[in-house]
């Protein structure tokens, strides 16, 4: 008997663990844009966090969670979250995925806008990567399709049946499934400053938005305050879970920024941290993290310490980093209920590119993670819980679309032109002007590089227009009334 099939796009921590829930009694495919290395899961530094000690509880983390969303959060999702989060925690570690300890105890690490440590980390700074390595390892009944670039949801009668694919090569892939599940990422490439892997460009999001599934609070885009700046590039990302240990954020004199600005200084939420910072550079400013009071900063660091050493950084003479706000994570996305199901049948959205509404307007720090592995988990036991009707008639796909007039715009360009109108401050006129702009640019998916320019720009159109709609600041979105040049 023929299994049901399922489509994973994307590679990191949600699809990877839904792949492996699934993957005994189904048929499971995981498509990904580059190779199983590349996403934003790998790149994770600070942690998951969960409720996990007595003094602790899901309920003080959903208080959190609430506050830092500017209690724009759907309450139920931010209760499956912090509920289902210890549960799935566990579930792991009893699989063989070991978190940091000191005599028996987890060291639990202390982010922004947390009342208490409730961070778990593995390999130091490193917990993105060896968590998603220890679910990948184990995906021994999957297939891979790396390199492959999801262009189009293939749908009929209304419901999702298949994706349509380029490879590297520009050639054409299509794979047909009862289950297609989004877990493509974010959007942080988009932004010419970021700590997204190459990858992440908002491809899911625009697959969904082609397809006619419904996307919503697109303008809530998190900026996180400390990417390493050198010479005017950012190379990755600076942890926040250095601040958690310790460190202050200064300007070149050496007085500290965030005193006065908010109760919490350094480990404020992060949309008011990049706000002032960026506030501070534009007046010509130059920032840093000073580490002094961090203890043993390069065993509790080790990827950090040795990116500083990879950009001769002398961060053991000066105890200062050179840090910049960079485009993190988007709050909203393609909405889903809490099991992961979209306005289209067949159509699932799991992990970033969701939006079930638990992080509100303002994501708390370490709950990406925690979020992956909780909605992986969720949508592979409604799938399991509700089978589908097997398809044994191929679909085929629209044709791709070339272009015939208007060039699309360089990457470049456009990563300048969506920082200065979509970045951590907004005006009417910015997102008036882009919208201008974007508009003279037609779609087209012919090449993956015609294909990525067009995600690019449709989703922008989408946030910029999210953002006008939004006519108050909330959260991460930060606009300014009237004319600001």
């Amino acid at each position: 008997m023929k299994k049901e099939r399922i489509i994973i796009i994307g590679s990191g921590i949600a699809g990877s663990l839904a792949a492996l829930r699934l993957m005994q009694d189904y048929d499971v495919t995981i498509i990904t844009k580059g190779t199983k290395q590349e996403s934003n899961s790998m790149l994770a530094q600070g942690g998951v966090a969960a409720a996990i000690t007595k003094d602790d509880s899901p309920k003080k983390h959903f208080r959190d969670t609430f506050q830092a969303g500017c209690y724009h959060n759907k309450p139920l999702a931010v209760c499956e979250l912090t509920t289902y989060g210890p549960i799935v925690i566990q579930k792991l570690i009893k699989e063989g995925m070991t978190f940091d300890q000191q005599n028996g105890e987890f060291l639990l690490g202390l982010e922004g806008a947390h009342q208490m440590p409730r961070i778990l980390h593995a390999g130091g700074d490193q917990t993105g990567k060896v968590l998603t390595t220890f679910i990948q390892n184990q995906l021994t009944a999957v297939q891979w399709r790396e390199q492959e670039m999801a262009i189009q949801i293939i749908k009929q009668d209304h419901q999702a049946v298949g994706v349509c694919c380029l490879d590297s090569n520009n050639q054409l892939h299509n794979y047909y499934g009862e289950h297609i599940i989004l877990a493509t990422g974010g959007l942080g490439q988009l932004f010419p400053v970021t700590t997204n892997a190459k990858t992440i460009s908002g491809d899911g999001l625009a697959l969904a938005l082609n397809a006619g599934a419904t996307l919503s609070d697109m303008e809530f885009i998190q900026f996180h305050p400390t990417l390493l700046f050198i010479d005017g590039h950012c190379h990755g990302l600076i942890s926040e879970a250095v601040r958690g240990e310790g460190a202050k954020l200064i300007r070149e004199n050496g007085t500290a920024i965030m005193e006065g600005v908010h109760p919490l200084l350094d480990l404020a939420p992060r949309d008011i941290v990049s706000a002032t910072l960026a506030n501070e550079i534009a007046q010509g400013e130059l920032i840093f993290l000073e580490i002094t009071a961090v203890k043993n900063f390069e065993s509790r660091f080790p990827g950090i310490s040795a990116s500083l050493d990879n950009h001769q950084v002398p961060f053991r003479k000066t105890k200062r980093i050179p840090v910049h706000p960079g485009a993190h994570f988007l709050m909203g996305g393609v909405r889903t209920d809490l099991h992961g199901k979209t306005n289209i049948k067949g159509l699932y959205a799991i992990g970033e590119v969701a939006n079930t509404g638990v992080h509100g307007a303002n994501r708390l720090a370490s709950n990406s993670l925690l979020e992956t592995l909780v909605f992986g988990e969720k949508v592979a036991a409604y799938i399991q819980a509700n089978p589908a009707k097997k398809r044994n008639q191929s679909v085929t796909p629209a044709p791709t679309k070339h272009l015939l007039a208007h060039p699309l715009p360089d990457k470049q360009q456009l990563q300048e032109k969506i920082g200065i109108a979509l970045g951590i401050t907004r005006t009417e006129e910015k997102l008036t002007e882009f919208l201008h702009w974007a508009n003279h640019f037609e779609q087209a998916n012919g090449t993956c590089e015609e294909a990525e320019i067009s995600n690019m720009l449709l989703v922008a159109k989408l946030i910029a227009t999210s953002a006008l709609k939004r006519t108050e600041s909330l959260g991460a979105h930060r606009i300014l009334e009237g004319v600001t040049k």
